[in-house]
């Protein structure tokens, strides 16, 4: 395999420092380890001498791994991957796009050297349009729950409109899973009764298990598919959407029953324990490389060939996301070996990728540690890890964690005009790192853990922060399209919460079966908390819930409270 002769240098200071001190602009190259084009571009464009030599002779080159530093991605990213930018030694943008064949390049790099040579001094920094866009203010919003009831209704009218009903999934080609859309059509189907939204689920994950983005034959997703009707995938494995996907599988047997569902769960849990974690010390990796070849064959042949690499950095988001997917996975499946892996991988990350002063690390390396500290996607995703943790153990160390994680996102993270920045304020950094931004995703996210929160401790300061972020939103959701999906569903956290306390000594059998009844009937909705009678005295009277012999659950929604005192029965009362 021929190898780039570019001499890359890190996205540093030091980097940032040579281009202004010799005048030359900086070719930045953003990449990812499961990126075919990216493998490609390397193999033809940057392995071409003449290439090479113009880069060296011209220009200082960057290159930036887009998973490591999903920060810079953000900001200069052409539209996919590889991304290929052109920069001025202070980081403004000349130009860019994304995979450049060696042919084209040669003539770019010469006229944007000559283009900058000639005009330096002159460029317009577009860096001030970027931040424009980035902090564009939020509209005048009056909350009140017929507001945020439309938002819910507008976005089920845009998910039912892009769906496409011949092939399931949504609109045309490349077609990618939107695995919060499909949770959010599942919630409507589940709170409306709505049969069509159903439909839209089942027809979507069916076409998807039976269709070439599916590996039969090793279990797991491809990333997304080529083509419209699922057949053709982009063959990287993503520790990312395998998570998300389980969660759809999961929700879906969850409801329907259907086995089919069960099984493409249990194949996914399969490939992500086989290949994508680190079974002995804990933890999921990142990414499977791409190799169509291999993908073609059976098991018996795949055997015979070395496998795609698996990229073994630990990326503190995904690894969320699967931790909280695997415990999911432990209660509908009943399954204790995936919540006893879940947790082994939290502690792992607790104790290498956390600071109390600069939260979360977004990746651990096992021979290296971890790196970059305090993006809002590691806080986010993590405080509602250590809240589904929580749930399933009724260990108060884990909310404890959540709090203080909580804390440090709100104190670095929280803006008073409403909503998260992506990245702690660095005005030291380079180019468009100066800016910040308020990401849809990461901020749906850190509302629905916000809520959780307050359910379970009564501190309004989360309700507020999550309302806030909310309504910062309102007038911009709709640009997002189907991808603002996730913020429908902490919308829907905030009309619809269900809270599930269950009294009883965390030693009785009883108190453990209204548990795990409770953690596996769909309701994606609800915060369980199991109170001890001793150890939780003062927090039961505070909800003014009286101490019996054996353990009852009590269910409160919309306004009204069950109580249960069989564990057999509350499965009923939680179901939407």
């Amino acid at each position: 395999m021929k190898e780039t002769k570019v001499s890359w240098l890190e996205w540093s200071k030091e980097s940032f420092k040579k281009a202004q001190e010799l005048d030359k602009p900086i070719l930045l190259g953003i990449s990812a380890v499961w990126c075919h084009w990216c493998h490609v571009m390397d193999q033809t464009t940057y392995s071409d001498s003449e290439v090479a030599r113009l880069i060296e002779k011209n220009f200082v080159p960057i290159r930036v791994d887009r998973d490591r530093r999903p920060d810079i991605d953000k900001r200069y990213n052409m539209g996919g991957w590889p991304s290929t930018v052109f920069l001025t030694p202070d980081g403004d943008v000349l130009t860019g796009g994304t995979y450049i064949p060696s042919t084209q390049m040669t003539s770019l790099l010469d006229y944007v050297s000559q283009l900058y040579q000639k005009n330096k001094g002159t460029f317009e920094s577009k860096i001030k349009d970027l931040k424009q866009e980035m902090q564009k203010p939020s509209a005048e919003f009056v909350s009140d729950l017929g507001n945020f009831q439309s938002v819910i209704e507008k976005l089920t009218l845009n998910i039912a409109t892009r769906f496409d009903s011949v092939n399931g999934g949504f609109g045309d080609s490349p077609k990618f899973p939107h695995s919060e859309a499909l949770r959010l059509a599942l919630l409507q189907h589940s709170l409306q009764k709505h049969k069509a939204a159903l439909n839209i689920v089942t027809k979507t994950l069916i076409a998807m298990g039976s269709g070439g983005i599916h590996d039969r034959e090793e279990g797991g997703f491809f990333r997304y598919s080529t083509s419209r009707d699922w057949s053709i995938p982009h063959y990287e494995k993503m520790c990312e959407d395998n998570a998300k996907l389980l969660f759809n599988y999961l929700e879906a047997y969850q409801v329907t029953g259907d086995e089919t569902f069960r099984g493409i769960a249990n194949g996914i849990l399969s490939y992500i324990s086989n290949k994508l974690s680190d079974q002995e010390e804990g933890g999921f990796y990142g990414s499977q490389d791409a190799d169509e070849v291999y993908y073609k064959l059976t098991l018996k042949e795949r055997k015979k060939r070395t496998a795609p690499r698996i990229d073994q950095t630990l990326f503190v988001n995904w690894n969320a996301m699967m931790i909280s997917a695997y415990l999911f996975a432990s209660v509908v499946l009943e399954e204790k070996a995936y919540r006893e892996f879940a947790i082994k991988t939290v502690d792992l990350l607790m104790g290498k990728a956390f600071s109390p002063k600069k939260g979360m690390n977004h990746y651990y390396l096992t021979e290296n540690g971890s790196y970059l500290s305090g993006l809002l996607t590691d806080q986010a995703y993590m405080v509602r890890c250590l809240i589904d943790c929580y749930q399933v153990t009724s260990d108060r160390k884990f909310l404890k964690k959540a709090e203080n994680l909580a804390v440090f996102m709100l104190d670095t993270l929280g803006d008073d005009a409403g909503g998260f920045y992506d990245k702690p304020k660095d005005m030291a950094a380079f180019g468009a790192l100066k800016l910040l931004d308020k990401p849809l995703e990461e901020n749906s996210v850190a509302i629905d853990a916000l809520l959780r929160l307050y359910h379970l401790t009564s501190k309004e300061a989360y309700l507020e922060t999550a309302k806030k972020t909310l309504e910062f939103f309102t007038s911009s959701y709709q640009q997002y399209g189907i991808t603002g999906a996730v913020y429908g569903l902490a919308v829907e956290m905030y009309l619809h919460p269900m809270q599930i306390h269950i009294v009883g000594s965390l030693e009785e059998v009883i108190t453990s079966r209204f548990r795990s009844e409770s953690l596996k009937a769909y309701n994606p909705l609800k915060v369980v908390e199991t109170f001890d009678p001793v150890l939780d005295h003062d927090r039961l009277e505070t909800l003014g819930y009286p101490v019996t012999e054996t353990p009852k659950a009590y269910v409160c929604f919309k306004g009204k409270c069950n109580s249960i005192k069989d564990p057999e029965n509350i499965a009923k009362f939680i179901r939407l």
